[in-house]
């Protein structure tokens, strides 16, 4: 049996990109800079939907783990507008079959929607018996983050963490929010790009690095996209994690690879809906 935080790592943390650590390449590139504003390439109303597969060490062949659907809204954070970006990552198939658990995760971020900072961010872990909540809130003002754990799967839910944090590096970004300002940028082969990324009360500085173009096929289309690649990560216990971006204005991840302990995840973009930008203005033909 896989144990339960691997099945975790198969769904919750396929597309949390920014949480790479990866080897000096090039000119570093800060994708949030104090004090400056950006222009998103996505709106509110967006959905990203993935397909999550999984090839096993062994012989077996490869199969369905789940999905992966992400959503922007507009929202309001102590009186500045803001976006909220959702995930839901779901189990399917043969993984809950082999892992003999079933994933139904939730996180919310709220992020500026000038500067793109983190203000806050919501994880609700739901596999099988174990159930998490976890709210991290930054204060930039008080150069502080609050962090609260509850044990969701008790009656009442039991505390787990009650924690304030002093000190913030600068703009920082969540495990949802750093996927979303990776898009801000247009991803030139041969750069590096680096982010103040927290998690679980601990920020690091995380880089990736842009590697080459190519042509991606998905099963809604074909994308002209840049390679991401990165080494040494939180969730992958250091080993690989391959994105293709678009090259297109929206700049969305289409596909990605991840090396873990059991084998390889992979998954491709089964579904766009960005808004009033039609499908064929995303769409290489």
């Amino acid at each position: 049996m896989i144990r339960s935080k691997n099945a975790t790592l198969l769904l919750s943390g396929l597309l949390v990109w920014g949480l790479i650590h990866a080897r000096d390449k090039g000119e570093l590139t800060p994708l949030l800079v104090k004090g400056q504003a950006y222009t998103a390439p996505f709106q509110a109303g967006e959905i990203l939907r993935y397909e999550v597969n999984w090839k096993p060490l062994f012989i077996l062949p490869d199969f369905k783990a789940g999905e992966i659907k992400f959503e922007v809204g507009e929202s309001q954070h102590e009186g500045r507008s803001a976006y909220t970006i959702s995930m839901d990552a779901v189990s399917a198939g043969r993984l809950e079959e082999v892992a003999n658990m079933e994933v139904r995760n939730r996180f919310e971020s709220i992020i500026d929607r000038k500067s793109f900072q983190s203000y806050r961010i919501l994880k609700k872990t739901r596999q099988s018996k174990h159930k998490r909540d976890m709210l991290t809130v930054f204060d930039y003002r008080k150069n502080s983050t609050w962090l609260r754990e509850l044990d969701a799967g008790s009656d009442p839910p039991k505390q787990l963490r009650n924690q304030t944090i002093t000190g913030i590096p600068g703009p920082l970004n969540d495990v949802i929010s750093a996927f979303y300002a990776i898009r801000l940028h247009r991803l030139e082969p041969g750069r590096e790009y680096a982010l103040n990324l927290s998690d679980n009360g601990k920020v690091r500085e995380m880089r990736v690095v842009a590697q080459k173009r190519e042509k991606v096929e998905t099963g809604i289309g074909k994308f002209d996209a840049v390679k991401l690649e990165a080494q040494g990560g939180i969730f992958f216990e250091g080993r690989s994690l391959r994105l293709w971006y678009s090259r297109d204005r929206l700049r969305i991840p289409v596909k990605f690879e991840a090396d873990v302990k059991f084998g390889t995840v992979f998954g491709e973009l089964i579904q766009i809906e960005a808004g009033s930008i039609g499908r064929g203005l995303i769409r290489v033909k």
